[in-house]
């Protein structure tokens, strides 16, 4: 795995946002770097959960038993800002998630030392 400097971490990091599609090439420096090739695209709708699996070839001509390096890019939340235009992006990011975590937040003040059930997109993981 290389070494990349902030400002590099900074662009990966950046990469979670844009619309990468399964078998492109992911780089970064203006095209000088490679991250490597968008293998998997994770968008579960129902937990709002959204991901890119990068490997280090392409899906297309390499075998899964050759790979030796994964990057996982997460997206974060959708901004809240974006209500307008990507509604229910922020409704998941948002109000689906937290809603069961305060829910769990409540009931710990009527029953403390309770164990709660997983969110959903932590049930998802499981």
């Amino acid at each position: 795995m290389p070494n990349f400097t902030d400002e590099q971490r900074v662009e990966i990091a950046e990469r979670e946002y844009k619309d990468l599609k399964v078998n492109t090439k992911v780089t970064i420096d203006d095209g000088k770097t490679s991250i490597g090739y968008v293998s998997k695209v994770v968008n579960d709708k129902k937990t709002g959960e959204q991901a890119f699996i990068i490997t280090d070839g392409n899906p297309k001509v390499q075998k899964p038993s050759e790979v030796n390096n994964v990057t996982v890019l997460y997206q974060g939340s959708t901004s809240p800002e974006k209500i307008g235009s990507q509604a229910g992006e922020v409704k998941r990011d948002w109000w689906d998630n937290n809603k069961q975590i305060l829910n769990n937040i409540e009931k710990s003040y009527k029953k403390p030392n309770t164990i709660f059930d997983p969110t959903k997109q932590i049930a998802s993981m499981l």
